[in-house]
């Protein structure tokens, strides 16, 4: 059997003959137009809505406009966003509650006000009006200005570790880049295995393991389709980065070019990881609507990589975390979603890398051995254990 074909090894001919295929089909068109406006969308949504305040609307009327200097300034020293306007009556004042042009309306006198809401105030916003309400009864009772602005005077808080505005931006972002790699490598390891299962079910295996080893017939089939999730992933990492640009939003980490790199090289081990594993597993059955449950051990891992993400975004520096994110079945998710959250040491990225292509390996012999042995046998299911030993 020749490992050549007019000079060209025949997993390169494989290889090429599925990226022509699937870059061809409407999935990969349609799927790769969906994921990239998806990701647009989400990135300008995003920067708009962190960018974006708005200031609670209170309204005073009668005695209760004495307040509105003080209310101001007490709002503003505790962060809360406000805009003040005067209201001629209460009546007045309720008509614009109920059309919604106000969200509080401050009644009685500057020593006894009254917020009326029409379903409830924010906290921010009701101590600012208790503080500014007592700032008022001092003065009243006789204390200067001084004595009034000490007795009022807040408790500083002196944080050792101030936060980073960016946390939250960056928790969102790792988020969203594990699910797209969840979905990428369930998505493309569910061809390869669809693939398999297929050519096996239309008995072209047949034709092309009278010139083709089964082994290399494998090979290429599982790089071709690489390629192609690869390339698909490129083009949605590229419109994120333009999209993270053109809305002033660069300084996320986990959005630059170094993240979006990481988790690409994370894509290949993780789709090198599974799509073998589906392969192997396909290469047992002959018929399409066996190949969920046949798959189905495998999508195991991948479900339980996609739920330990989210149990590691809250701490990704815990004991749980680093575990997960070394061994092979999960580093793929894990790992890529500490890394775009935090800052992860140098050693445990190697580990994981290193057991994961350790992994590869093993799988790969595997899963040539199982591919080589079921993958002329047709009508009933080929036990595991059968096509290990041939």
């Amino acid at each position: 059997m020749s490992d050549n074909t007019g000079g060209r090894p025949t997993t390169f001919l494989v290889a090429r003959r599925e990226v022509r295929m699937r870059m061809r089909s409407r999935v990969f068109v349609g799927g790769t137009i969906v994921m990239t406006v998806g990701v647009v969308v989400g990135i300008v949504v995003a920067s708009l809505l962190a960018g974006r305040s708005t200031p609670v609307r209170v309204g005073f009327s009668d005695g209760s406009q004495a307040l509105e200097r003080s209310f101001s300034a007490t709002a503003a020293a505790i962060g809360a966003s406000v805009t003040v306007s005067d209201i001629a009556d209460d009546n007045a004042g309720q008509a614009q509650l109920t059309a919604g042009t106000l969200d509080v309306l401050v009644t009685g006198s500057a020593t006894a006000p009254t917020a009326v809401v029409k379903t409830a105030i924010s906290p921010s916003v009701e101590s600012a009006l208790s503080l500014a309400a007592e700032a008022t009864r001092l003065s009243d009772a006789g204390l200067t200005p001084a004595a009034v602005a000490s007795a009022m005077a807040l408790v500083p808080v002196q944080p050792l570790q101030p936060p980073n505005p960016k946390d939250t931006e960056n928790i969102l972002a790792s988020l969203a880049l594990g699910i797209v790699l969840w979905i990428a490598l369930g998505q493309y390891g569910n061809m390869v295995a669809q693939s398999v299962v297929e050519e096996k079910a239309t008995r072209i295996m047949e034709i092309l393991l009278a010139t083709i080893r089964p082994s290399r017939l494998l090979a290429g089939k599982v790089i071709g389709i690489g390629l192609v999730g690869l390339l698909q992933l490129t083009i949605v990492g590229a419109a994120a980065l333009i999209a993270v640009q053109v809305t002033n939003v660069a300084a996320i980490p986990a959005l630059g070019v170094a993240s979006i790199l990481a988790d690409v090289v994370w894509f290949v081990l993780g789709f090198l990881f599974y799509a073998t594993a589906y392969a192997a597993v396909a290469s047992l059955v002959s018929r399409q609507e066996e190949v969920q449950s046949a798959v189905a051990p495998i999508s195991i891992f991948q479900i339980a990589g996609y739920l330990l993400m989210y149990a590691a975004l809250p701490n990704p520096t815990g004991p749980l975390a680093t575990v997960v994110s070394v061994l092979p079945p999960f580093a793929p998710i894990v790992m890529a979603v500490r890394m775009a959250s935090s800052d992860v040491p140098f050693w445990q990225v190697g580990l994981a890398i290193g057991l994961t292509v350790a992994s590869i390996v093993g799988l790969t012999w595997l899963a040539g051995r199982m591919y080589t042995n079921a993958a002329l046998h047709l009508g009933a299911r080929v036990r595991f254990m059968d096509a290990f030993r041939g």
